[in-house]
Order: C-alpha cells, then structure tokens, then sequence
C-alpha cells in the first residue's frame, strides 16, 4: 500500500476538528496496526507518480513497485466550481490540515473580534459563511453555532459570542452574492470567515 500519509482519517468527523470538538488524533488511526499481521503487506509513504500496468509496476518517482493487483482509491478533491479565485479565503474541508485551518481561522475570529473597537468589524469578524451543500456544511454549520453559543460562554468579554451568525448558501442559488437586509455589511471577503464545503 502506497499513501501520501501514515494514517487512516475518519472524513466524516473533520467538522469536529475544525470546530475544536475533537482534536485530530481522535478521528485518525496510524495505518501500520491495520496490517501488523499481514505479513504480504507493505505499507510505503509516498506519491504514486505513473503506473505501469503491462509491467505491473508502479512509480512513485524514486523507485518502481511491481504489483500482481492494483487497487486505486484516488481520494477526494474540493471544487470551486469555477471561483478559484475563492480558494484562498474559503479552504475545503477534505483532510486533517484543512480541518486544523478552518480551526485557526474560527477561533482567530473570535479573539479579534474581542479586540475590535468598532461594532461593524466585530459583526463581520463573528459572520461566518459556509459555501456548498450536503451533510459537511450542514453539520460545520451547526458546530460553528454549537461552539459559539455553548462552547465559549463566559470566556471574552467586550461581546456574547452566542451573536456569532453562520450563514450556509447553496451555490446553485447564488445566495452568497445576494444581500439581505438583515445582513450586516460584509466588508470584503479578508474580513469574513468563508469554508467550502
């Protein structure tokens, strides 16, 4: 087995990371106990760079692996839909590092919001906005508002963080490009905190 990482990561509790309910350690297993006892079983660290399937071999760059079965699981890969533009103000959510991120910029937001003099940056520091369908979003979405709301009770003090808002849009309806009078004004995107899901 060839993989780009030493360990086995549960995608489905990622939101949990990057909300702090869990810590990364808690949702990603070394994958060498898997295959302790099977013997037939290498387990390398690397990048698969070609394959070679009349030779059976596989490369990953510095050296050639001959196989008798070759298995593919390519993984998952977020999409911007065109918006690549959006990348760097809205990390998907595939992988621990992307998960540690989202974490830093949540909790970031919060302490700059506790040290913002103005009420209009405090809003659009505590405004999170969660860009794509499906269970993820759904489930950061209520993490986010979980943490705000429970998670940091009592802990800042120049505002409630339960004020936090998150709003989830659906790029097939383009709400993130619609204002809404109940909105505060969303400054630019480097003020709002944006995940993609």
């Amino acid at each position: 087995m060839i993989d780009q990482a030493n360990y086995h990561l549960f995608q489905p509790l990622l939101y949990q990371v990057a909300t702090a309910a869990l810590s990364p350690g808690d949702i990603a297993a070394p994958v060498r106990p898997l295959f302790r006892d099977s013997f037939s079983t290498r387990v390398l660290l690397g990048k698969v760079s070609s394959i070679d399937t009349e030779k059976q071999v596989v490369s990953t760059g510095e050296k050639e692996i001959p196989y008798d079965y070759l298995v593919l699981a390519t993984g998952a890969a977020h999409s911007y839909f065109g918006k690549d533009q959006w990348a760097p103000y809205a990390p998907g959510l595939k992988r621990i590092e992307d998960a540690t991120d989202i974490r830093r910029r949540i909790l970031t937001a919060f302490e700059r919001a506790e040290a913002a003099e103005d009420r209009v940056e405090r809003e659009s520091l505590l405004t999170f906005l969660i860009v794509g369908g499906g269970p993820t979003g759904v489930e950061l979405a209520g993490a986010i508002a979980e943490l705000a709301r429970f998670g940091m009770e009592k802990e800042f003090r120049n505002f409630d963080p339960a004020h936090a808002r998150v709003i989830r849009c659906n790029l097939r309806r383009d709400c993130c490009l619609r204002s809404r009078k109940s909105w505060p004004p969303l400054r630019n995107a480097r003020s709002n905190n944006w995940v993609l899901t």
